[in-house]
């Protein structure tokens, strides 16, 4: 038989780790299309409204929501329930007064509480970095953003507090030893603690960095915060 379009939902069993869905309930989740975020790392708005933060009891009432424009990510509309969000996004409700930034713990993909104020920021980790035509400077970050930028000392691994959905970068946080960072993948993932140091291995053997507490991990699993960033 011919395709009938694209596949729109998927068994719960088989849904990524990620969302952290209990394997009992419906049988049938929301499947999720193509985005900034790996489909691995990422958690659909429909499985968000419904099986994460219980503001719809049904897929329908989900769906509902999100095609009337009321929910936000990144500071604009999204009228695609199967809009998969990840890590770092800013989820906002206006009409309950709800903002949520999407942060990991344990490997799970976790809505964190925060406030109005906070949800106009973002925290978006440099991926890549090359030079471009005219003389300016090509960074990738992490949700699939390309920033241009005349003159910069960024360097892969750093960070950028940008405004939503403006765009405006507001500071730059940078790998250092002393600097606050987030582990985002690994057996560590959620902790936070400053870097204190950054083992160098010669060869295609990924560097490790040692955080406060006697923590080792990955350079590349590390996620450069400030002072006002918490996770509950």
């Amino acid at each position: 038989m011919a395709s009938h379009g694209k596949q729109r939902h998927m068994k719960r069993i088989a849904a990524p780790v990620a969302r952290g869905l209990s394997p009992k309930g419906s049988v049938w989740v929301t499947k999720g299309i193509a985005g900034p975020h790996r489909a691995k790392k990422s958690i659909p708005l429909n499985v968000l409204l419904r099986d994460v933060l219980k503001i719809a009891e049904t897929s329908k009432q989900a769906r509902s929501v999100v095609k009337s424009g009321e929910v936000l990510v990144d500071g604009r509309s999204i009228n695609d329930e199967q809009f998969c969000v990840g890590l770092m996004d800013v989820v906002s409700v206006p009409k309950l007064g709800a903002h949520y930034r999407i942060v990991v713990k344990a490997g799970v993909l976790k809505p964190m509480p925060i406030t109005a104020e906070e949800a106009k920021l973002k925290y978006c980790r440099v991926q890549g970095k090359r030079f471009v035509a005219k003389g300016k400077t090509q960074l990738n970050l992490h949700d699939g953003r390309c920033v241009l930028l005349e003159k910069t000392d960024a360097k892969p691994g750093d960070t950028f507090v940008i405004s939503i959905p403006k765009q405006e970068i507001k500071s730059h946080l940078k790998r250092e030893n002393g600097c606050r960072c987030l582990v985002f993948r690994g057996k560590h993932s959620g902790f936070i603690a400053n870097l204190e140091g950054i083992m160098e291995r010669a060869g295609s053997k990924e560097s490790d960095a040692r955080l406060a507490g006697d923590v080792i991990t990955l350079k590349n699993y590390l996620f450069v915060v400030d002072d006002k960033f918490r996770i509950e």
